[in-house]
């Protein structure tokens, strides 16, 4: 069984950046489950919501959320991305949720992948061996050519977002805004609308570009006076261009395993990118708790790594089974968004129904039925 782990991270994790993310009762119930404490992390529960349109304020679609945690067994959280990476390296480093604790390496640029040998070549030159390698390069992998035996990048969709925070007291503070927020803690809002001129003609395929707040008012000057209010205090605004990458036909390759948006990139209209990176690795940590090894010692070192990679092969298989499908799916549900059904397929669903789909799905006990099927 394996127990040690490394993390070869690129960055020095000395500026971590990012705004919202979903974690929505597909992602939630394993957070818990490893051990993730949900206040401490200050995530907020999701407890209503509004769709609405960006011009009139008129709704669309309104919900009450009280009773997800009953329904799915778990909460709705919304959680700043600082907040959730902090924790989640925390839970990785640290013997405060299940399983060893596991070391990162930071400033670690891998420049070379070797799925036979399990293999990866940093910039500085050193080399690394482990059983098993998995790549979560996000949505620019270099790996995903290792695996599918081509580049396959992801391609630009026509649209970006504006991501921005305001600190709430601003929004309360002022007349036009703080109906908004004002006796509806925990609703969650979406306001419908199109912005005017094309944002990533021109721009490098980056989730980070500096953009100005005169941007984002000149771009949605036709809201709703209010949302204009609201969106002039934005401060430090960053644009986001949506790329897309259709599902792709298998995520292992010999000892090399894809996750996260290296194997399933999609766009945020669902709120599911975060929770799927989430459920990918509770279904390695269920799957690969059970790999078993040749008994010490082996008859030769030759038998044990051909036992060993036939072992490996049979778990990267069932993580397939468990992942690939649904991941695959939730990537073409996510060009829409939830009150765009029409556009994946007509018998794709209401918002109810995308929740039910995207919420209801149980990947501890689906891996786990897997495994006891091996």
């Amino acid at each position: 069984m394996f127990s040690q782990y490394q993390i070869f991270e690129q960055s020095s994790f000395a500026n971590e950046i990012g705004a919202a993310i979903h974690l929505c009762p597909n992602a939630s119930r394993v957070l818990l489950r490893w051990g993730l404490d949900a206040e401490k992390a200050r995530f907020d529960v999701t407890q209503s919501g509004l769709t609405a349109r960006a011009n009139s304020l008129d709704p669309i679609y309104e919900a009450d959320y009280h009773k997800i945690k009953t329904k799915y067994s778990a909460p709705w959280y919304l959680s700043h991305r600082v907040d959730l990476h902090n924790t989640l390296k925390d839970l990785a480093t640290k013997d405060l949720g299940k399983g060893p604790a596991g070391t990162i390496r930071l400033r670690s640029k891998v420049v070379e992948i070797d799925p036979d040998s399990a293999t990866v070549t940093l910039a500085d030159g050193t080399s690394h061996n482990a059983d098993i390698i998995i790549a979560a390069d996000g949505v620019h992998s270099r790996a995903v050519s290792k695996v599918i035996g081509h580049e396959n990048p992801a391609a630009p969709t026509g649209f970006s977002a504006f991501r921005f925070l305001i600190p709430t007291e601003e929004l309360l503070a002022n007349e036009k805004t703080k109906h908004f927020l004002d006796g509806k803690e925990g609703q969650f809002k979406i306001f419908v609308g199109e912005g005017g001129d094309d944002w990533c003609t021109t721009l490098v395929e980056q989730w980070n570009i500096s953009a100005k707040t005169s941007d984002v008012l000149e771009e949605f000057r036709s809201f709703h006076s209010d949302l204009v209010a609201t969106m002039s205090k934005a401060t430090d605004v960053k644009l986001w261009k949506l790329l897309y990458r259709e599902p792709i036909p298998t995520w292992h390759r010999k000892r090399l395993l894809l996750i996260g948006d290296a194997a399933h990139p999609m766009l945020p209209h669902q709120g599911q990118a975060g929770a799927q990176a989430i459920e990918d690795g509770a279904a390695i940590g269920v799957l690969l708790s059970g790999l078993q090894v040749p008994p010490s010692p082996p008859p030769s070192a030759d038998l044990l790594r051909f036992d060993l990679n036939t072992e490996i092969e049979r778990k990267l298989e069932a993580f397939e089974t468990v992942r690939r499908k649904r991941a695959s799916l939730m990537q073409i549900f996510s060009n829409a968004g939830q009150d765009e059904a029409e556009k994946v397929r007509e018998e794709a669903g209401n918002q109810a129904e995308f929740h039910e789909f995207n919420f209801g799905h149980d990947v501890l006990g689906e891996s786990e039925r897997v495994l006891g099927a091996l």
